[in-house]
């Protein structure tokens, strides 16, 4: 549930610039009425220093007014040539990252809520005040104050923010957190094969209600209707696939016939948020996808940047190496009694192998130190890789060498980029003499080598 409200959160770019609004509204009413001398006496409480006549507090307030309007506008228009680079510089889909960021739309709300204060102040300034003293307009100046810093604090933040190294170090940060949870929610089951929830004969399939991409997945709450409907819930899509109105999103295996309430049914899907675009707060892999678009714009003829292109894949072959030693298959979660029963499908390993790195050989084959990046990139991952996706790197390294093949045929860059892979494959066998030493055992000591 807190998650579909950040989610609903990130999307509403409307959220601070209307809270922090109401905030200045319903300060100026207070203010308003606290110069009409509604519920206190001014000079009592504020010292006369800090109050003025209502011929000048119109004033202060219309110049203030005025200003906040041009900021805002400024602020919009600076917002908006940074969504275009972001689009055409590095990719549609890093947008959402600065439209999602805080400090961006508090900026924003910030001045809208300053002259939003500025103008209802000025609705109170009636003429049958008189003489009175107002504090408004000294309140407005502090407000104005703090508006400049926040100006000045957003123009800095613009000009850190579309550096392509700091948006590229926010989206290894975001993916490496993502991949923590992501392992943290693995660890906690039991690898299973597919074949181990039984035959076709007593299964129940509940399919999509919608077209859309996967973008939350609430396990707490599949595992606990798990409980109620007395069989193995198996989640057959991972977060991020898109699925269509006919696709089977959970498989309930049973052991024996049972009436299934259609709540239950309900409740398993409205477990899943479906939606029109991927989200990253469950999925790194979606940062991850970022980080290669990055990658293939700046090796586009029209940029021309293969600096930033090599920094992408190193980026990538480090996350790949933090999910390397993930096994595929489905992992059971148990409880204590027999129910409740819940299995998600892992991710596929050399699937996230090939998605990282396809677009950029075929794209980049040709640029030798985009290349020899990609290779040092796939040996960051192999160092971290368990025996079983080694050979999935070693398969997908032959398929490499075939595309290189043909561009580079028998050259001095192509020997270049060998050295690489002998780098490689060496760091592949020794992942796999290390499975077989992990499974012998001393017989004299029976001591176990980890």
């Amino acid at each position: 549930m807190l998650q579909r409200i950040i989610l609903k959160f990130r999307k509403s770019v409307w959220i601070y610039p209307s809270i922090i609004s109401f905030i200045s509204l319903v300060g100026a009413v207070l203010v308003g009425m606290a110069d009409s001398g509604s519920f206190l006496s001014l000079p009592e409480f504020v010292p006369e220093f800090f109050l003025t006549s209502v011929e000048l507090s119109k004033d202060i307030l219309g110049v203030i007014a005025g200003s906040l309007i041009t900021m805002t506008t400024f602020t919009f228009s600076t917002t908006m040539v940074v969504l275009t680079t972001y689009s055409s510089q590095f990719s549609p889909r890093t947008v959402e990252n600065f439209l999602s960021d805080d400090d961006t739309m508090k900026a924003l709300g910030v001045f809208m809520g300053g002259f939003v204060y500025s103008i209802v102040t000025l609705f109170f300034m009636k003429n049958s005040l008189g003489d009175q003293l107002v504090v408004s307009a000294t309140i407005g100046i502090a407000y104005a104050i703090v508006c400049l810093v926040q100006f000045t604090m957003y123009i800095h933040h613009v000009g850190s923010y579309i550096q392509t190294n700091n948006l590229i170090d926010r989206l290894y940060q975001e993916a490496e957190k993502k991949i923590s949870d992501y392992i943290s929610l693995i660890d906690e089951g039991t690898l299973m094969d597919e074949s181990t929830w039984g035959g076709e004969d007593l299964v129940l399939r509940i399919r999509s209600r919608k077209a859309g991409y996967i973008q939350l997945i609430d396990h707490s709450s599949i595992y606990r209707t798990a409980g109620d409907i007395k069989g193995t819930v198996v989640l057959e899509k991972i977060n991020g696939q898109f699925v269509t109105d006919d696709s089977t999103l959970f498989s309930v295996y049973f052991d024996e016939e049972i009436q299934v309430d259609e709540a239950s049914v309900e409740e398993l899907l409205d477990s899943i948020t479906i939606g029109k675009q991927k989200s990253e707060i469950q999925d790194f892999n979606f940062s991850m996808q970022k980080i290669v678009e990055i990658a293939l714009r700046a090796i586009s003829p029209g940029i021309n940047d293969p600096n930033t292109a090599s920094h992408c894949l190193r980026i990538i072959g480090v996350l790949l190496g933090k999910i390397a030693h993930i096994e595929g298959g489905y992992m059971l979660y148990k409880g204590e009694e027999e129910y409740p029963k819940v299995a998600y499908e892992i991710i596929e390993f050399s699937q996230e192998l090939r998605s990282s790195y396809h677009q950029i050989l075929h794209y980049g084959k040709e640029d030798v130190s985009v290349m020899q990046n990609m290779l040092k990139s796939i040996r960051f991952a192999a160092e971290k890789a368990s025996a079983d996706n080694s050979k999935a790197i070693e398969r997908y390294l032959e398929h490499i060498w075939g595309v290189l093949g043909k561009t580079y045929g028998n050259s001095y860059d192509l020997r270049t980029l060998e050295r690489e892979r002998e780098d490689i494959e060496t760091i592949l066998k020794d992942n796999v003499k290390k499975k077989s030493l992990r499974t012998c055992k001393f017989k004299d000591s029976g001591v176990l080598l980890v």
